[in-house]
């Protein structure tokens, strides 16, 4: 592995850097790669986040000019950089984009990795509670300023990531990086709340009260599944992103040790998307679906035949609850 200090040096000597976040864009991811473009651009580098997706409403004050679709944006791409994420999997629609760059770096918090792509340079801390930590210590090593834009793409991250400094993956670190970012004037925690958490549509209360009130729960209540339909989400007028928050709330159930929200994608298929309170792992469960993430929260694909796979599935998180 090598170390984010190995890193900035790389960066430091290219011009032209392209930035890949996860399929699904969330808060980590989004924030992650906006505060490192926003870094890179006060060095004078052209830099770019490429994404083949709209960007979450909550989370568009992250935008700024920095997303492109097209890498022709670039006159060549030196650095491909894939953020919070690794294997060509978690860039659907931008691995040819990814493959043309003449340095391939990863800089990943998840345990799970993908080992299809051999990396220039590789930098995965687990134990990190949020790909914004080390995107945080990352520009640090560049010797760039942090100013108010950087400072707040990085809360996003750490925030969202914690689920607001309440997951078991916040450290003494996370707490400390987050300290910091409130002596850059200008920054407050409770405008990046309320852009992210307080401006939801009525059409996604109405989401979230119809998934919560048809849960399905099994192994004594231990576990409770949730199903997110693209009909579902048609009739109500809302996204994939839309259906993100509810997982939360599944786990403020009593009782209640594995959360799942499984999703139907546009094109059919079906993602899982666990999430576990104290003990059981749900990192082991999504690996054995090809997908991954960290112990406590976690994700995989379950294909287009959702009755199979669902009945699978809930097998795996019975024996994760019952060890």
């Amino acid at each position: 592995m090598n170390s984010l200090q190995q890193i900035a040096s790389v960066l430091k000597e290219s011009d032209n850097i392209l930035i890949f976040p996860h399929v699904n864009i969330d808060g980590d991811a989004f924030g992650s790669s906006s505060a490192l473009c926003a870094a890179l651009r006060l060095m004078g580098k052209n830099a770019y986040i490429m994404m083949s997706e709209d960007a979450p409403s909550n989370l568009d004050y992250l935008e700024h000019d920095y997303i492109t679709r097209d890498a022709s944006v670039l006159e060549k791409t030196e650095i491909a950089l894939m953020l919070d994420c690794s294997g060509y999997d978690r860039i659907r629609g931008r691995e040819e984009e990814y493959k043309a760059g003449r340095i391939k770096i990863c800089i990943d918090h998840h345990a799970t990795v993908n080992s299809e792509i051999e990396y220039d340079y590789y930098h995965c801390e687990p134990q990190s509670a949020a790909t914004a930590e080390l995107v945080y210590l990352l520009i640090k090593e560049l010797g760039v300023e942090i100013n108010l834009e950087i400072a707040e793409s990085i809360f996003t991250g750490i925030t969202t990531d914690t689920g607001n400094f309440q997951h078991s993956n916040t450290t003494k670190r996370t707490h400390m990086i987050a300290a910091e970012l409130y002596d850059i004037k200008g920054f407050g925690s409770k405008k990046i709340s309320s852009l992210i958490y307080d401006r939801r549509s009525r059409d996604e209360f109405t989401l979230e009260n119809i998934v919560l009130s048809n849960l399905t729960f099994y192994a004594d209540g231990k576990i409770a599944v949730g199903t997110v339909t693209q009909d579902l989400l048609d009739t109500l007028g809302c996204n994939l992103s839309h259906a993100d928050p509810i997982i939360q709330r599944v786990m403020s159930i009593n009782g209640v040790e594995i959360g799942a929200i499984i999703k139907q994608n546009p094109e059919g298929f079906f993602k899982a998307s666990l999430r576990a309170k104290s003990y059981a792992n749900v990192a082991e469960v999504a690996a054995q679906f090809g997908g991954g993430g960290h112990v406590r929260a976690a994700g995989c694909n379950l294909g287009e035949n959702i009755g199979e796979a669902k009945f699978k599935l809930i097998d795996a998180l019975t024996k994760a609850v019952n060890v």
